[in-house]
């Protein structure tokens, strides 16, 4: 397989930009948890370092996912990752669980 052969089309038409912009308004959860973050902490030093040790640990997270492609450069994502490690049945198995129950489930949460 070339290079060529594997690259995506760097395009987006309407719908794809209306969608970007549609995900990023569903995706407006971090205007509410700080008053659910709020109501759990006892002052507001306490709060700021929650949120700052949860931001240190997205960044772990975010880090992670970054080496990995780099590594990696292909399309697929998280099945490109767990196919590499821990052979095709795991990223065959990850490919469904997300269709089924990763995407549904996150679907459910907003509405």
């Amino acid at each position: 397989m070339t290079a060529e052969s594997n690259q995506l089309k760097r395009v987006l038409s309407l719908m794809d930009a209306t969608m970007i912009n549609v995900g990023g308004i569903l995706g407006s959860g971090i205007f509410m948890v700080p008053a659910t973050v709020a109501l759990y902490t006892a002052s507001s030093s306490l709060f700021f370092m929650v949120w700052i040790l949860g931001g240190i640990i997205s960044l772990f997270g975010a880090l992670s996912v970054a080496e990995l492609g780099a590594a990696m450069p292909r399309a697929g994502g998280q099945y490109v990752y767990l196919n590499e490690a821990y052979g095709p049945v795991w990223g065959y198995l990850y490919g469904w669980s997300a269709v089924a129950v990763i995407n549904t489930a996150s679907i459910a949460a907003v509405g």
